[in-house]
């Protein structure tokens, strides 16, 4: 992992950890996504975006460029998805990386539009916010509309880790991201943010589920909504707004998660 940006040197991306689902008031919730990680680096009105690994994969996602019209200067953490079938698919997205010619993924950004998942927010207009906790840094995301941009979408994030979990077995999804609310971001923090895959099994014990409805490929997301739990909204009062994300699997390429 490497450090990016001007104005982000000295940031290394967060890795989540492989663990057991937590449950509590201080744990947010988030769909996991199975996309391609991606930081979007913008500085003076110019969009970035980098791998994990720091390959520069700008050109293959031109879909993404309108976020440098309404933020100027910010770094941001999220992900690339694709959709096949209504399912994120890693397959497409290798297709689209394979693309190094502007003009074919111009053409295949046309064709199959991808979703920029926004989950966190770590400079905005030259003001770091790595080192403040995940809720305000949270807000601060939230107060930028970025899902009216286009391909770009703030990923939502829930209360009940339970029911997400359950939500996204049924729908066969990945799993769910967990994510304590106040900490930092920070790229040696040990158990702040883990990854649970989804069980085969419904447990034992019944849990009401939680619908997710995927954004499509055809239209720009909406969205992503709970029908049985409604994501965490800001609290008019703080400011804040509790809100989480995912380590590589060993089988995936570099790039993944």
């Amino acid at each position: 992992m490497q450090d990016v940006g001007v104005r982000g040197a000295g940031i290394r991306p967060m890795q989540p950890v492989p663990g057991r689902l937590p449950v509590g008031p201080e744990w947010s919730y988030e769909v996991d996504w199975s996309g391609i990680r991606l930081l979007a680096d913008v500085e003076d009105g110019v969009l970035c975006l980098r791998t994990l690994e720091g390959d520069d994969v700008t050109a293959r996602f031109p879909e993404f460029a309108p976020l440098a019209d309404v933020v100027p200067d910010g770094l941001f953490d999220g992900e690339a998805v694709l959709l096949d079938a209504g399912q994120p698919s890693s397959l497409a997205l290798f297709d689209r990386l394979r693309r190094a010619d502007p003009r074919k993924a111009r053409t295949l950004a046309r064709a199959r539009p991808a979703i920029l998942m926004v989950y966190d927010v770590l400079r905005l207009y030259g003001v770091p916010l790595a080192a403040r906790p995940l809720d305000e840094r949270r807000a601060t995301l939230g107060r930028l509309s970025l899902d009216e941009v286009g391909r770009i979408q703030v990923s939502p994030v829930y209360d009940d880790g339970p029911a997400l979990l359950a939500g996204v077995r049924e729908q066969g999804l990945p799993g769910v991201m967990a994510r304590r609310r106040d900490t930092p971001y920070e790229a040696d923090a040990d158990g702040d943010w883990l990854r649970v895959v989804a069980p085969a099994e419904a447990p034992t014990a019944p849990t009401a589920a939680t619908a997710v409805d995927l954004p499509t490929a055809e239209q720009p997301p909406a969205g992503p909504a709970l029908s049985a739990l409604s994501p965490s909204r800001p609290d008019p009062a703080s400011g804040k707004v509790p809100r989480g994300r995912h380590s590589r699997r060993q089988e995936e390429s570099p790039g993944l998660w």
